[in-house]
């Protein structure tokens, strides 16, 4: 478990991969759907060479509501406000890259997106919430090989807590301060060892606690220099381990 800080940052890098995957498509969501409203108004509009749509118009000619599908394979629902704007599209992809995916976005009076669902043709699954200024703040994201993560950012778009499950049985949770340093992380592996960590300002360990499968726990305190000051502990067997003094 010594590690810990270097799975935390893989956990960033895969994070992050997912961050762009998710807002892409929450770009393709929102440009489907105005395209959508913007096609002339009435009962029933079929475009016989490429698409087929159809819409609700309301009695002053306004549409709010809109479906249609392209000859691509590709479909989109979306529902209007009284101003004309798409406030929720819901849209199937079947070309290119985004083949077999699916996505649910909501957007906000201004036409940005604030939540979006969405699901992938190879199983990995997404939830996005944006704030007002378009960055995202917290995900929720399960992947096909069994992996799950949840994480959040502030207003700065700096990553501030994430946790995550992996299919190894492999879990952990870390808190990261305003410039991005992990602070507190708590973290088991697939073999029953568990840790809770606090570091400092420069991410070293400074008091830890662990337990092991085999039947050991132990608590430390750390200097500044990465030496063991004092810690305590016990063993399979019912051992006290002593206090320890400049790193012996």
């Amino acid at each position: 478990m010594d590690n810990i800080q270097d799975q935390i940052r893989a956990l960033q890098t895969s994070i992050r991969h997912q961050r762009f995957a998710i807002v892409a498509l929450g770009t393709i969501l929102a440009g489907s759907a105005l395209i959508g409203a913007v096609r002339p108004a009435g009962d029933a509009t079929f475009d016989t060479i490429t698409c087929k749509g159809w819409k609700v118009v309301e009695k002053d000619g306004k549409v709010r509501i809109s479906a249609g599908t392209n000859a691509n394979g590709t479909a989109a629902v979306s529902w209007l406000d009284k101003d004309g704007k798409v406030r929720i599209n819901a849209s199937t992809f079947a070309d290119g890259a985004a083949t077999g995916a699916a996505a649910v976005a909501l957007l906000d009076k201004d036409g940005k997106v604030r939540i979006n669902a969405s699901t992938s043709a190879d199983g990995d699954a997404a939830v996005l919430w944006l704030d007002k200024d378009g960055k995202e703040r917290i995900t929720a994201a399960t992947y096909a090989d069994g992996n799950a993560k949840v994480a959040w950012w502030d207003k700065d778009g700096k990553w501030r807590i994430n946790a995550s499950t992996y299919a190894d049985g492999t879990a952990g949770v870390a808190w990261f301060d305003k410039d991005g340093k992990t602070r507190i992380s708590a973290f088991t592996d697939a073999d029953g060892d568990a840790r809770v960590a606090w570091s400092d300002k420069d991410e070293k360990d400074r008091i830890t606690a662990s337990t092991f499968a085999d039947g050991y726990a132990l608590v430390g305190w750390i200097d500044k220099d990465g030496k063991p000051r004092i810690a305590a502990g016990t063993t399979p067997d019912g051992t006290v381990i002593y206090p320890t003094k400049d790193g012996k």
